[in-house]
């Protein structure tokens, strides 16, 4: 079990240590104090999710849009401009969850297109969709229905059971 002062006391350590190295790897006008209090937020909420034990991909994500948050936070409080290889540190964590959650899903052999839409939208025929609120036989029974022919056959046109109710001229 985790403990909360456990918790705080790691992240609390881990926040410092990336203020300090972070002034390190930036220029002298930006202070581990401005440091630390733009990245605060972003090491309370992690350490809140990690307390609270979120699953691994769900803390992954959440760390490194966090981290991007406070390189952004950074790179706004900054007097000078910061070195560019900043952006790639900031971009990493995401870039590698991002990857991360790619190559699980390709080795799964899931796909994006049949996770995204039920059954029943993926059918390549808009019309042979059920109706919501159908039962299965009336599904079954739409599928099989054919068009009634039109007395009108040289125009080509079919008549269906929809059309006997709403076409007057029809209905006889």
């Amino acid at each position: 079990m985790r403990r909360p002062i456990d918790v705080a006391t790691m992240f609390g350590v881990l926040w410092l240590l990336g203020s300090m190295v972070i002034d390190v790897l930036t220029p002298k006008e930006l202070t581990v104090y401005m440091i630390a209090a733009a990245t605060a937020p972003a090491a309370v909420v992690v350490g809140l999710c990690y307390y609270l034990q979120f699953p691994m991909i769900d803390f992954a994500m959440i760390l490194a849009t966090f981290w991007l948050a406070a390189a952004i936070a950074i790179g706004w409080i900054s007097p000078k401009p910061l070195p560019s290889f900043i952006i790639a540190g900031a971009l990493a964590p995401a870039l590698i969850a991002g990857a991360v959650l790619h190559w699980r899903r390709y080795r799964s052999g899931e796909s994006w297109r049949k996770l995204a839409y039920p059954l029943s939208a993926r059918s390549p025929n808009p019309r042979s969709r059920a109706p919501l609120g159908s039962t299965e036989k009336q599904d079954q029974a739409s599928a099989h229905a054919t068009p009634l022919s039109d007395q009108d056959s040289a125009t080509g046109t079919t008549m269906w059971p929809i059309n006997t109710l709403t076409d007057p001229e029809r209905n006889g």
